[in-house]
Protein backbone atom coordinates (compact mmCIF):
# COMPACT_ATOMS: atom_id res chain seq x y z
CA UNK A 1 0.00 0.00 0.00
CA UNK A 2 2.71 2.40 0.66
CA UNK A 3 4.89 1.73 -2.82
CA UNK A 4 1.78 2.84 -4.29
CA UNK A 5 1.17 5.71 -2.53
CA UNK A 6 5.10 6.64 -3.46
CA UNK A 7 4.95 5.82 -6.76
CA UNK A 8 1.52 7.45 -7.85
CA UNK A 9 3.04 10.50 -6.38
CA UNK A 10 6.33 9.96 -7.94
CA UNK A 11 4.18 9.55 -11.42
CA UNK A 12 2.11 12.94 -10.44
CA UNK A 13 5.32 14.40 -9.79
CA UNK A 14 6.45 13.37 -13.19
CA UNK A 15 3.44 14.78 -14.57
CA UNK A 16 3.55 18.06 -13.28
CA UNK A 17 6.96 18.30 -14.36
CA UNK A 18 6.21 17.92 -18.03
CA UNK A 19 2.67 20.22 -17.62
CA UNK A 20 5.04 23.09 -16.87
CA UNK A 21 7.30 22.13 -19.44
CA UNK A 22 4.68 22.34 -22.02
CA UNK A 23 3.45 25.03 -20.60
CA UNK A 24 7.02 26.82 -19.97
CA UNK A 25 7.69 25.82 -24.39
CA UNK A 26 4.57 27.26 -25.43
CA UNK A 27 5.00 30.52 -23.65
CA UNK A 28 8.25 30.85 -25.04
CA UNK A 29 7.23 30.01 -28.83
CA UNK A 30 9.38 31.89 -30.95
CA UNK A 31 7.20 32.07 -34.07
CA UNK A 32 4.21 34.31 -34.42
CA UNK A 33 1.19 34.60 -36.76
CA UNK A 34 -0.62 37.69 -37.10
CA UNK A 35 -4.00 36.71 -37.76
CA UNK A 36 -3.70 33.35 -35.70
CA UNK A 37 -4.38 30.78 -39.06
CA UNK A 38 -0.63 28.95 -37.79
CA UNK A 39 -0.29 27.32 -34.48
CA UNK A 40 0.41 24.39 -32.14
CA UNK A 41 -0.95 21.41 -30.91
CA UNK A 42 -0.72 21.34 -27.25
CA UNK A 43 -2.30 18.42 -25.26
CA UNK A 44 -5.04 17.75 -28.16
CA UNK A 45 -5.81 21.71 -28.38
CA UNK A 46 -5.21 23.79 -31.13
CA UNK A 47 -3.15 27.03 -30.09
CA UNK A 48 -3.34 30.28 -32.38
CA UNK A 49 0.37 31.10 -32.61
CA UNK A 50 -0.64 34.80 -31.67
CA UNK A 51 1.21 36.75 -28.62
CA UNK A 52 -2.15 36.16 -26.23
CA UNK A 53 -2.58 33.29 -27.39
CA UNK A 54 0.38 31.56 -26.42
CA UNK A 55 1.36 33.69 -23.52
CA UNK A 56 -1.96 33.10 -21.86
CA UNK A 57 -2.15 29.02 -22.40
CA UNK A 58 1.80 29.06 -21.40
CA UNK A 59 1.09 30.33 -18.21
CA UNK A 60 -1.85 28.49 -17.63
CA UNK A 61 0.04 24.89 -18.32
CA UNK A 62 2.81 26.05 -16.31
CA UNK A 63 0.47 27.45 -13.22
CA UNK A 64 -1.32 23.64 -13.39
CA UNK A 65 2.14 22.26 -13.76
CA UNK A 66 3.28 23.73 -10.68
CA UNK A 67 0.58 23.00 -8.65
CA UNK A 68 0.71 19.36 -9.61
CA UNK A 69 4.15 19.62 -8.42
CA UNK A 70 3.75 22.05 -4.83
CA UNK A 71 0.62 19.69 -4.18
CA UNK A 72 2.50 16.19 -4.62
CA UNK A 73 5.50 17.22 -3.14
CA UNK A 74 3.74 18.61 -0.01
CA UNK A 75 1.81 15.13 -0.26
CA UNK A 76 4.70 13.09 0.05
CA UNK A 77 6.47 15.03 3.00
CA UNK A 78 3.15 14.66 4.63
CA UNK A 79 3.08 10.49 3.64
CA UNK A 80 6.86 10.84 4.97
CA UNK A 81 6.28 12.64 7.72
CA UNK A 82 3.41 10.04 8.96
CA UNK A 83 5.53 6.75 8.24
CA UNK A 84 8.55 8.33 10.86
CA UNK A 85 6.00 9.24 13.46
CA UNK A 86 4.47 5.50 13.12
CA UNK A 87 7.81 4.25 13.58
CA UNK A 88 8.61 6.13 16.78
Amino acid sequence: MKSLKIGSGFLLFIIGLYVAFQGYSTYTFSARSYDGSMGVYKFGYFIPATDYHLHTTGVIFTCIGLVLIISTSYWMYLLLKKQKESLN
